[in-house]
C-alpha cells in the first residue's frame, strides 16, 4: 500500500517522523510531505499570493513551504507525478491536540485529509489531546491498526472518504476499543485577548478554544473523547451541502 503521510504540525514535529519509522518498518510505501512551519489552523486554505516550493530533506521524505493543504496539492504533482502512481491512502497526523466538533472546520490535520479525498484518495486524520505526547507509541500502533484493516478490505479504498480519528493520549493497554461517532459541539471560544504593543499598536490573540461540552450525546466524539477510553472516528461529508435548505430556498426564490 502507497501512503502519503502529512501533517499540520511542520515536518519537523516528532510524532510524524515517529510514525514515517513505524509504517515504513510495517512495509508501507510511505511518503512523508509536510508543510515546512507549524500550520495548525490552516484549515484547508492554499497559498494564493505567494509561490510556494517542495524541498527534500531525505530519502522519501519532503517539506514544503505552504500549508498543509499546499502539501498534497505539490506532493502529487511534484512527487507522484502520475494519477496511476497517486498514494492509496492519505495520512494527516498524528496531530498534537484533539480535533472535535467544529475542530475539523478549523484543523490545518483535517484540511490536509480532505484535500486528498478532493483528489480522489481515501483519507485518516488522526489526533491525541495535548499538550505533549506522552503516549505517542500507543498512537502509532492505532494508526498502524487501521492501516492494516483497510489494507485487508481494499474494497473499502474504492470510494474516496474522510475519517476524523481521535486517539485517547493513554498507553496502549488502556485503551478499549473503537467507536464510530458523530461531530458533537464545543463550548464557544473565549474572547480574543487584547494588547498594545510597546510602538502603541492594538493587537489580538485568538482566545482559548473552548472546552468539550459535558454532558455531550452519547455517540458524538464529544462524549468519546471525555471518557478517553476509546478511539472515536467520525465519517466526514466532503462538500457541506444543507439539503434540508434547498426546499425553503426553492419556496422563498419561486
Amino acid at each position: 500500500m502507497r501512503i502519503l503521510l502529512t501533517n499540520d504540525d511542520g515536518y519537523r514535529a516528532e510524532s510524524i517522523k515517529g510514525l514515517f519509522k513505524v509504517l515504513t518498518a510495517r512495509g508501507y510505501d510511505v511518503v512523508m510531505i509536510a508543510p515546512e512551519l507549524n500550520s495548525s489552523g490552516a484549515a484547508q486554505s492554499i497559498s494564493v499570493y505567494a509561490p510556494i516550493s517542495i524541498t527534500q530533506v531525505a530519502k522519501k521524505m519532503y517539506f514544503v513551504s505552504g500549508t498543509p493543504a499546499d502539501s498534497i496539492r505539490l506532493g502529487l504533482q511534484v512527487v507522484y507525478a502520475k494519477l496511476k502512481s497517486y498514494p492509496d491512502l492519505v495520512i494527516s497526523g498524528v496531530n498534537m491536540g484533539e480535533n472535535i466538533g467544529e475542530d475539523v472546520l478549523y484543523s490545518g490535520t483535517l484540511g490536509a485529509a480532505r484535500e486528498g479525498t478532493l483528489h480522489g484518495i481515501p483519507s485518516l486524520a488522526f489526533s491525541t489531546p495535548g499538550p505533549q505526547y506522552k503516549n505517542m507509541s500507543a498512537a502509532a500502533r492505532i494508526v498502524v491498526d487501521l492501516v492494516t484493516r483497510l489494507d485487508n478490505n481494499r474494497q473499502i479504498l474504492a470510494t474516496p472518504f474522510i475519517w476524523n480519528v481521535n486517539i485517547p493520549n493513554k498507553p496502549y493497554n488502556l485503551i478499549t476499543g473503537y467507536e464510530a461517532t458523530e461531530l458533537g459541539t464545543r463550548k464557544m471560544h473565549e474572547p480574543l485577548e487584547k494588547q498594545i504593543t510597546p510602538r502603541g499598536h492594538t493587537i489580538y490573540w485568538q482566545g482559548v478554544s473552548g472546552g468539550p461540552q459535558r454532558g455531550a450525546p452519547l455517540g458524538t466524539d464529544i462524549d468519546v473523547f471525555l471518557k478517553q477510553e476509546k478511539v472515536s472516528i467520525t465519517p466526514l461529508e466532503v462538500l457541506p451541502t444543507d439539503y434540508n435548505q434547498l426546499p425553503i430556498i426553492t419556496a422563498l426564490t419561486i
